[in-house]
C-alpha cells in the first residue's frame, strides 16, 4: 500500500504497522460459500472464550483474594489458576502445541549451553517484543509476571531532526521518501496492567498524564523490588506486525533499571498468514475484531495455529557478567555511534540489539510507538473516507 509509504522505515524498508495480509489463492465465491460455517465456528468459540473469561475473574480476581493474607499461597494458587485458564484460552484458538528453543546469539567461537532450567522468580525482568493479545495470554500462561508499560508525560516534545533515508542509510533505499522523526513526550514511569486490560488493549499507544499517577513506578528497580513476581516488560509500548522490532520507547531500560539481577531475553513469532489463517498479529487497536474475524474465523472448527517462542540463554542475557553493552553496539553497523550521544541509551540499544537476534528479525530504529500514532489518525482518516 503505497499510501502508507510514509511509514515504512527508512533504514530497512519494512512497513511494522499494517496488518499482514494472506495471499489471494482462493475464490472470492468459494470464501463467501464458506462464510456461513466461519461464522459460526467464530460465534461457537468466541462465546467458549467469554467462559473461560467469566472463570478467570471469578476465580483469579475473585475467589484468589482470599489467600492474599499468606503471600507465598496466593502466588501459588493465583498462578496455578491463571495457567489453566489462558493455556484453556490458547487451546480454544487453535494452539494446541507451542514449539519452544533456547537460543544463543553464539558470539564465540561455541556459542554458549543451550540447556537451562532456569525460571522467572520475584524482582526478575523479561523483556519481549509485543504484537497480539495471544503473546501476553502466552505469557501469563508461562509465567504469570506483572505485566508493565511504559507511560509518558502529555506535554509535547521538542520536535526533532529528519530521519535519514535512502542513500544515507546504506540500504539502497533512496526511493523512499523523508519523514519527520515525530519527537517523544518523556517518560514518567512504569504502569501496571492487569491481564484482561492488557489483553482489550492491544495494539493502543502507551498512556500519557500530566503527572505520574497512582500505582506508577518511577523506575524498573522499584517495581522489580515492590512486586511479588517477575515483572515482563513491552519495551515497544505498543504492537507491532512482527515483521520486525519497533524502536524502544526513550527512557526505558536505562543502566540502573538492567544489568543486576536476572533478566530474560524472549521473541514469540507467529507464523505468516494463509489463505484460511490469517496472521495472529494485531497491530491495529481491535483486539475484539481480530479474535473474531482473523484469529477465529476459520472455515473448520479445529484449525491448528503455530506459535514459537525463543528465549535467550542466561549466560547471554543483561544480567550476564559477560553482557558488555559496549561490545554488541561494536559489532552491529552504526549501534555504538547512535547510542554514544545519551548514555542512557547504550543499555537499551544492547538489549533492544540482543533480542532483535534472539527472533532473528531486523530492527526499525525510525519507528516506534510515537510514529505509530501518526499512523493510527490517517488510518482512521482513510477508514472513514472509505
Amino acid at each position: 500500500m503505497e499510501k502508507y509509504s510514509k511509514w515504512r522505515d527508512p533504514g530497512t524498508g519494512i512497513q511494522p504497522f499494517l496488518p499482514p495480509m494472506p495471499p489471494r489463492t482462493v475464490s472470492p465465491i468459494f470464501l463467501a460459500i464458506l462464510g456461513v460455517p466461519s461464522f459460526l465456528h467464530s460465534a461457537v468459540r468466541a462465546l467458549l472464550l467469554a467462559v473461560v473469561a467469566l472463570v478467570h475473574i471469578l476465580l483469579v480476581d475473585g475467589l484468589c483474594l482470599i489467600f492474599v493474607p499468606v503471600p507465598p499461597l496466593y502466588r501459588a494458587i493465583n498462578s496455578a489458576l491463571t495457567a489453566f485458564t489462558c493455556r484453556l484460552a490458547l487451546g480454544i484458538m487453535g494452539y494446541y502445541w507451542i514449539s519452544t528453543d533456547m537460543v544463543s546469539p553464539k558470539r564465540g567461537k561455541s556459542g554458549v549451553a543451550q540447556i537451562s532450567k532456569v525460571s522467572p522468580k520475584k524482582g526478575d525482568l523479561i523483556i519481549t517484543n509485543w504484537t497480539s493479545y495471544v503473546d501476553v495470554l502466552y505469557l501469563a500462561f508461562r509465567h504469570n509476571p506483572t505485566f508493565l508499560l511504559p507511560v509518558f508525560s502529555d506535554e509535547v516534545a521538542a520536535p526533532s531532526s529528519l530521519a535519514k533515508t535512502g542513500r544515507h542509510t546504506g540500504t539502497g533505499s533512496a526511493s523512499i521518501s523523508k519523514t519527520d522523526s515525530v519527537p517523544q513526550p518523556p517518560l514518567l514511569g512504569y504502569m501496571p496492567v492487569p491481564l484482561l486490560n492488557l489483553i482489550a488493549r492491544t495494539g493502543s499507544l502507551p498512556d500519557t498524564f500530566p503527572v505520574p499517577p497512582r500505582g506508577v513506578y518511577k523506575t524498573l528497580r522499584e517495581a522489580r523490588r515492590k512486586e511479588g513476581r517477575a515483572v515482563c516488560l513491552f519495551p515497544e509500548g505498543t504492537t507491532g506486525n512482527g515483521r520486525a522490532l519497533l524502536r524502544f520507547a526513550e527512557g526505558t531500560l536505562t543502566e540502573g533499571d538492567v544489568g543486576g539481577d536476572d533478566e530474560g531475553i524472549v521473541w514469540i513469532k507467529h507464523t505468516p498468514p494463509e489463505p484460511f489463517a490469517p496472521s495472529a498479529t494485531c497491530p491495529l487497536p481491535t483486539p475484539l475484531k481480530h479474535l473474531l474475524f482473523s484469529l477465529l474465523w476459520t472455515p473448520t472448527p479445529l484449525t491448528q495455529r503455530s506459535l514459537h517462542v525463543r528465549t535467550l540463554h542466561p549466560s547471554a542475557s543483561p544480567s550476564s557478567p559477560s553482557f558488555l553493552p559496549s561490545e554488541i553496539l561494536n559489532n552491529v553497523p552504526g549501534g555504538l555511534d547512535s547510542a554514544s550521544k545519551d548514555l542512557e541509551s547504550v543499555w537499551r540499544e544492547a538489549c533492544a540489539t540482543v533480542l532483535a537476534e534472539t527472533g532473528r528479525v531486523r530492527r526499525t530504529k525510525g519507528m516506534g510507538w510515537t510514529e505509530k500514532g501518526t499512523f493510527l489518525e490517517y488510518w482512521t482518516k482513510a477508514g472513514s473516507r472509505r
